[in-house]
């Protein structure tokens, strides 16, 4: 008889805490005007995003063997165009210097970092000083090749120590032939494609036609 009545007493508190616990619930935490419960209110204020610095260069090259080539310089707080107050250096004046208009000058090849100072901000940008090439010719270059075999094409460039790395390959119909930029040649189907390799600095260009073979 003791034991059914805790059993019953166990029962009823059971469903007393159970229904204090689901008016919390509903309630968000509040019985009349008071809360039982605090949470941290959410602040609706958004945070205050400071401007970035940007340094534009409107060249990625410069030639060592044209020393009135320059290249302009752009910096760019949040969406607005800055001038005054803007302090700029190079990593390397051997390679590349900052004359009295802001622009850079080319003085041996290499690259150098620019960084452009404002406000206590600082953007960076680099520049490579390069010797351009002057004449590329494609020289004894097989006219065919097989479908999925590989031709690497021979390509001469003048002077010797020209930057190549300005140098881009493409296919007329990838198709028939791929090319990748090491100047890789890879048969797909039969037929006849042109095979161009562009610089892009001197925006020249030289053009080869193939013929892929089963």
């Amino acid at each position: 008889m003791k034991n059914r009545r805790i059993l019953v007493i166990s029962i009823i508190i059971f469903i007393i805490v159970s229904l204090i616990a689901l008016y919390l619930v509903l309630n968000k935490g509040h019985i009349g005007n008071y809360a039982l419960v605090y949470t941290e209110p959410v602040s609706t204020e958004t945070s205050t995003i400071l401007p970035q610095l940007k340094l534009e260069i409107d060249k990625e090259y410069l030639s060592s063997k044209n020393k009135k080539e320059t290249a302009k310089m752009t910096v760019i707080a949040g969406d607005e165009t800055v001038t005054d107050g803007v302090e700029f250096s190079s990593s390397d004046e051997s390679i590349v210097k900052i004359n009295e208009d802001n622009e850079l000058v080319p003085v041996k090849d290499g690259r150098a970092t620019i960084t452009a100072t404002y406000d206590g901000m600082d953007a960076t940008e680099s520049i490579r000083v390069i010797t351009p090439i002057k004449s590329m010719t494609f020289t004894s270059t097989n006219s065919t090749v097989r479908v999925g075999k590989d031709l690497q094409m021979k390509l001469k460039v003048t002077p010797s120590d020209a930057y190549i790395d300005t140098l881009q390959y493409s296919s007329s119909d990838e198709e028939i032939a791929l090319v990748d930029n090491s100047g890789i040649v890879t048969g797909v189907a039969p037929g006849k494609v042109t095979i161009t390799v562009y610089d892009s600095y001197t925006e020249t260009e030289k053009k080869v036609n193939l013929t892929i073979r089963k």
